[in-house]
């Protein structure tokens, strides 16, 4: 068992706001035993000397990282990689995402995903399938063969394969019936909207349904115009649609992400939708697909782009300094509202007595210092 130790002197974000100074941190790996202004003086102590400390990241939609790609490579061995590459950038906890796959390579990832939870449930929280059940007029960088349209025998298979391990799932909306999201809505996934040409009354239609998030905002969906409001302006508008947004500078315009940010509130969180953390620029061979990277951006060879470079830490850091959001906010977007959309807050997410000490620790330029998971330092 790890030793208790103390954090202090640090500027504590809590999950929504940050403390009044004064207090500390009392941890006892893997949980954090409490939030006082009176430490036990017996127990060693780490100077945070006013820095921030943030709840450990949580990030819906993870592709890939270090070289290695979830729906390429589905080994234990390369999901761990994965893994560890976001862990080391202040990612807690995160889904794999399995996008549109040959059939073999979905059912090994999900096998994949079941066999590490079973050790690991804090940091692989489960899988999100982003697919096969995608409109192909916005299939984005997706293998168009491998999309599927929502026939019963295939929901029942697919449904049947990702029991306890998938949970949450992209649709596009305007490819479902009322029978077919029923279908989804038993399994208990988090049904996504995404990759969709929906118009605004089938949007609100999927959520007042059951549909409770969004894949990637503004990417791949159908525009707002002043006569066609399209499923941007669902989102925007429906209390029960939460949104997930890539902030790395080329996804989304920073004044878009202000305009969301404004319009949803808390209803907004990030994700980085990484495949290519750590890689470098040049060719990458993914599937029957060929990508390009170039200064950190990733196309495919219809010239669309195909995934992110960026960790959790790099968009809040985007939001912080290039979007302009308050630093709260942005780091709610990054930990409290993608634990609650998990209905998780009450194990990651916060900083408070009796959950888990997952926690990120910031230098001057919002980038993680020191990773703690579970309590434990993460060496980078």
């Amino acid at each position: 068992m790890l030793p208790s130790f103390i954090l202090k002197n640090g500027r504590i974000f809590d999950g929504r706001s940050f403390l009044s100074p004064g207090f500390s941190i009392v941890v006892k790996p893997p949980h954090i035993l409490g939030i006082t202004t009176h430490p036990p003086s017996h127990l060693p102590s780490i100077d945070l000397e006013g820095k921030v400390v943030a709840p450990g990241y949580i990030d819906l939609q993870v592709n890939g990282g270090g070289g290695k790609y979830a729906s390429l490579d589905p080994s234990e061995k390369s999901f761990r990689q994965i893994l560890n590459t976001h862990l080391a950038h202040g990612t807690t906890s995160l889904l794999l995402t399995i996008i549109s796959s040959a059939t073999d390579t979905r059912k090994n990832a999900i096998e994949t995903i079941r066999k590490i939870m079973a050790k690991e449930q804090s940091l692989l929280m489960g899988g999100h399938l982003e697919g096969p059940f995608l409109n192909p007029s916005k299939k984005g960088a997706h293998h168009e063969p491998w999309l599927q349209p929502a026939t019963p025998s295939l929901l029942k298979e697919i449904t049947g394969e990702g029991h306890e391990v998938i949970k949450a799932i992209t649709v596009s909306p305007e490819l479902f019936t009322s029978g077919n999201l029923d279908v989804l809505m038993e399994t208990g996934w988090i049904l996504s909207a995404g990759h969709s040409n929906a118009s605004y009354e089938t949007a609100m239609s999927f959520f007042d349904h059951g549909g409770r998030m969004a894949t990637h905002l503004y990417n791949t969906m159908s525009p707002i115009s002043g006569r066609e409001p399209g499923i941007i302006t669902a989102i925007f508008e429906h209390p029960s649609a939460r949104a997930g947004v890539i902030a790395d500078g080329h996804h989304v315009h920073p004044a878009a992400i202000r305009l969301a940010h404004r319009v949803m509130g808390d209803r907004l969180f990030l994700i980085s939708d990484a495949t290519f953390l750590g890689q470098k620029d040049g060719e990458v061979y993914f599937g029957p697909t060929t990508f390009r990277m170039k200064n950190g951006i990733c196309y495919n060879q219809e010239g669309k782009l195909a995934g992110s470079s960026i960790s959790m830490a790099q968009a809040v850091q985007y939001c912080i300094k290039e979007v302009g959001l308050p630093q709260a906010e942005a780091l709610r977007m990054a930990s409290f509202t993608p634990a609650a959309v998990m209905g998780q807050t009450h194990r990651i997410g916060r900083i408070g007595k009796g959950v888990l000490a997952n926690m990120v620790v910031l230098n001057d330029d919002w980038m993680p210092e020191t990773v703690y998971y579970e309590g434990e330092e993460v060496e980078a």
